[in-house]
């Protein structure tokens, strides 16, 4: 008898390896306060180890989609996973700064194969309320950032910081069964045949490519305040790295609550008009951002404001693109998302780091955010109303 599938099941897997990648990737700047002396490596070095991993991301998500469209995509998230394990632990043995650029860039590659299906995945799971749904699994990402921002200093403190490169990940040795067992019984995805040409084809739409820039200013935003938080906390003079910690890991998890409150939003007050939702969140991110540096230890609230702000609108962005393309290219959609979304993601860590260290002060970085912002406000105007 063929196993009934049990959707909750599969999303709380899917979720579950989500929180551990994520948090494996914030957990370097966690640690950064340690790991520069340690290394002796400058704040724009530093920054690197977050801005390659997703470059590596970058690189390799649309071949990701490819995939996705063409085969089932359950058993290549369960390999991804457990490569990313591997990698992770090689950089705990080996924490150099070389070896550890040069292994956060090759766990970039597998983590491709893993986020972008796995949403898509999930909206297939819950065919009826995607958009609840993927708001949901999109809370994964902030809290495994939160999680990783929590305990990756009290871990650094404990055991010293290279042993942050792999904890976050050895729950994969359980999650990544489970995620197995939950996705036997889901529908089989009958894939319309396409050939390359018109999977090219399909990224020529300029809907699409407005879609993903908006995102990309959107993720610039998260990433900043996600990545340099600790930093600038401790520049402001709070003593207790268990509060800098808290309120660290506070940043992300506000999107535990944003990302699916704006997917819920988007379908339910919202739903005339889905840009309302990114349009209030670009306006309170640059009004925030411009104060938080003139404001000292007084802006720290804010900061865990913009966390909430800069991720409330994901959800949206990934109902926009799966209008956008094709049914046979959904899976596409996400991956295209993703890919284009993670340019300001790569970008926004280091070049934030370039800034401190060329002026000496958070001011600038703070305003690089602010007008990235403005222009994603910009670029939503000139999306149809959806």
């Amino acid at each position: 008898m063929p196993r009934k599938f049990r959707p909750r099941a599969f999303l709380l897997a899917a979720w579950g390896i989500n929180v551990c990648i994520n948090a494996f990737y914030i957990a370097p700047s966690a640690v950064f306060p340690q790991m520069i002396p340690g290394l002796g490596i400058s704040n724009a070095a530093a920054g690197s180890l977050i801005s390659f991993y997703l470059l590596a991301i970058l690189l390799f998500q649309l071949p990701s989609g490819f995939i996705v469209d063409r085969a089932d995509p359950r058993r290549i998230i369960a390999v991804a996973s457990l490569a990313v394990l591997g990698l992770s632990v090689l950089m705990t043995l080996l924490p150099r700064y070389d070896a550890l650029l040069l292994l956060r860039t090759l766990a970039g590659i597998p983590v491709a194969f893993i986020f972008a299906p796995a949403a898509f995945l999930v909206s297939r799971a819950f065919e009826r309320t995607p958009g609840r749904a993927v708001g949901i699994f999109l809370s994964a990402p902030p809290a495994g950032v939160a999680v990783g921002n929590l305990f990756s200093p009290i871990l650094a403190v404990t055991y010293g910081w290279p042993v942050v490169m792999c904890a976050f990940n050895l729950p994969l040795l359980v999650l990544v069964p489970a995620f197995v067992i939950a996705a036997k019984g889901m529908p089989e995805r009958r894939h319309e045949p396409f050939s390359l040409r018109d999977f090219l084809a399909a990224f020529r739409n300029r809907e699409l490519w407005k879609v993903g820039l908006v995102f990309a200013a959107s993720y610039a935003s998260y990433i900043f305040y996600s990545s340099w938080a600790t930093t600038y906390m401790n520049r402001t003079g709070i003593a207790s790295p268990v509060l800098v910690g808290v309120l660290a890991a506070m940043i992300p998890a506000a999107g535990i609550l944003s990302r699916p409150a704006g997917g819920f939003l988007a379908e339910g007050r919202f739903g005339r008009d889905k840009r309302v939702v990114p349009a209030i969140a670009f306006g309170l991110l640059f009004a925030s951002s411009v104060a938080i540096p003139f404001l000292g230890a007084a802006g720290i609230p804010l900061l865990v404001a913009c966390g909430f702000l800069a991720q409330f609108p994901f959800s949206v962005y990934y109902l926009f693109s799966t209008q956008i393309l094709p049914l046979k290219f959904q899976g596409t959609a996400y991956a295209f998302n993703n890919t284009v979304s993670i340019l300001g993601g790569a970008v926004s860590p280091a070049f934030a780091g370039y800034l401190v260290d060329v002026t000496g002060s958070f001011v600038a970085a703070f305003i690089m955010i602010a007008a990235s912002a403005l222009v994603g406000l910009g670029l939503l105007f000139a999306i149809r109303e959806r």
